[in-house]
């Protein structure tokens, strides 16, 4: 390495022309700007290669690269503040250990070659690492390119096992990467089964769990489905206990019981069927801490008997006041999935019609007579029109149309007292050619004998979906990029659901 410094000519800037001179050389046709730039990068890039005229050296683990104060100062406020603060030990230093996580060490030399020439290549493995490099020494550039990286496949690094540590990363720098961080949750929200295959669950943060089994826009088959997933992770966090030389085996008890306290307290046993509550009581977990969970399931059957008393007194407490709320249940029962084929041909202001029933209550006492309530939607992908109408006193109504996405749910009952609704709308897109949940609306609606229809405006972005272009909408789909599919779903509202819910997220 070379430590010192040879001396050099600074050639001063050439004078400022005039208004006149400038006039001139504009008029002049034998001006031209040349662009060489790219032989210039190239010339940085051969410091780096060739490793000359270095006069700094960086340790990394066992590793040593030779650098340029010049390019780290330019490339990092954090190098700047390093290399020529007198404060810093540092400042005077040739050779500096820089202290890096193991994974950051792997790919620090892409690191350092990226300040050099601007190029890198990023992977599912390496993006956090170098996500956590280009955070630690704030180097803007890099940051958004793993950034954007991150957000163009999140459905990938669901597949492979890498949302989870995505996640709790750019949550322990919240409220940075918020952007990210929100896409993130929403892909877990509204594809936790899928998310729960992937090898890496089992590692997500107890907190985060937590506050994730409070939300009530989980998308899930049923409750007893979201359960099971539940189990997954505390059978996984068992496994890596009784692993633990660490602990003995009472505080490996103590740990498990309170993990699965803290966890399953949030499960809504009130939403599960009695069928369903029944065969928890032959589940394998049950016998690590029975007492409690047969507690948590009499909820259950207390919602479904109809105890009145106990119900108004859960509803109040803390640790229930969500038990009697569902969440985005996506099975058979009250939901239909409707899918349009070859779009490209639809024509303008068609829709699609289809019908199903729902559920009057989900109390299994409400249900006696098994009365089911019937349902209309028509959804709208190509606009809505409004033909013109005569009338016979008044003006006239002009034709009018509306360029929007809509869907209109009608309710096919009379019903003599308002009844409340939640509707839910899951719209399937597809990133890295992995379909999945990408957009829902949601939102609760009363109907009564006055009030049997509602338009939900605006499900997607009408002139995304219209386009021809090259870059399709997300939420087109299949071997062509051509359909779209929705799931509608319709689930009754009983008087002890909340919306006291906390917010998903981490400040």
């Amino acid at each position: 390495m070379d430590e010192e410094c040879s001396s050099s000519t600074i050639t001063p800037p050439p004078e400022k022309m005039d208004d006149t001179d400038a006039d001139q050389s504009s008029q002049d046709s034998s001006v031209v700007e040349m662009n060489n730039s790219e032989s210039v990068l190239h010339k940085i890039a051969n410091l780096y290669a060739e490793q000359l005229m270095s006069d700094i050296c960086l340790v990394v683990g066992n590793n040593s690269y030779p650098a340029h104060r010049v390019i780290l100062c330019a490339s990092s406020e954090v190098f700047q503040v390093m290399l020529m603060n007198p404060e810093w030990n540092e400042c005077r230093k040739s050779v500096i250990e820089l202290k890096e996580e193991p994974s950051c060490s792997l790919v620090f030399p892409q690191f350092l070659k990226y300040l050099y020439v601007g190029q890198i290549r990023i992977s599912l493995q390496t993006v956090m690492p170098m996500l956590s490099l280009a955070d630690k020494y704030n180097i803007k550039d890099l940051v958004q390119l793993c950034v954007d990286y991150m957000l163009k496949h999140i459905a990938k690094a669901a597949m492979q096992g890498f949302l989870i540590s995505w996640l709790q990363y750019t949550i322990a720098l919240s409220p940075y990467h918020q952007e990210v961080t929100e896409a993130l949750k929403k892909y877990l929200k509204y594809n936790l089964e899928m998310v729960s295959e992937s090898k890496d669950f089992a590692e997500l943060d107890t907190n985060i769990l937590i506050l994730l089994l409070q939300q009530n826009d989980i998308v899930v088959k049923s409750e007893y489905t979201l359960f099971n997933i539940l189990k997954k992770w505390l059978v996984s966090k068992k496994e890596q206990l009784d692993s633990d030389s660490s602990y003995t085996d009472e505080e490996k008890k103590a740990i498990y019981i309170q993990l699965l306290e803290s966890t399953v307290v949030h499960i809504r046993f009130a939403m599960m069927t009695p069928k369903e509550l029944a065969h928890l009581l032959l589940n394998p977990i049950v016998e690590h801490h029975k007492e409690f969970l047969v507690q948590r399931m009499a909820i259950g059957m207390s919602y479904h008997s109809g105890h009145d008393e106990r119900l108004c007194e859960l509803f109040y407490s803390e640790q229930s006041s969500l038990q009697f709320t569902p969440r985005l249940y996506s099975n058979d029962v009250g939901s239909i999935n409707l899918f349009v084929q070859e779009f490209a041909k639809v024509e303008k202001y068609k829709n699609f019609v289809g019908c199903f029933f729902s559920q009057k209550s989900l109390a299994e006492r409400e249900r006696e007579d098994d009365q089911c309530i019937s349902w209309e939607i028509e959804f709208f992908p190509r606009g809505v029109k409004y033909d013109r109408a005569k009338m016979v006193w008044g003006e006239d109504i002009p034709e009018f149309v509306l360029r929007t996405v809509r869907l209109r749910i009608t309710c096919k009952e009379n019903f003599k007292k308002e009844q409340r609704f939640k509707i839910a709308v899951l719209i399937t897109g597809v990133q890295n050619k992995i379909p999945h949940i990408l957009t829902v609306h949601e939102r609760t609606e009363y109907f009564s004998e006055s009030f049997q229809v509602v338009n939900i405006d605006g499900l997607l972005n009408y002139d995304e979906l219209a386009t021809s272009s090259r870059k399709l909408s997300p939420h087109l789909i299949g071997p062509d990029r051509n359909s779209i599919h929705i799931q509608v779903i319709v689930i009754p509202m009983g008087p002890y659901t909340s919306r006291n819910v906390p917010p998903f997220d981490f400040k």
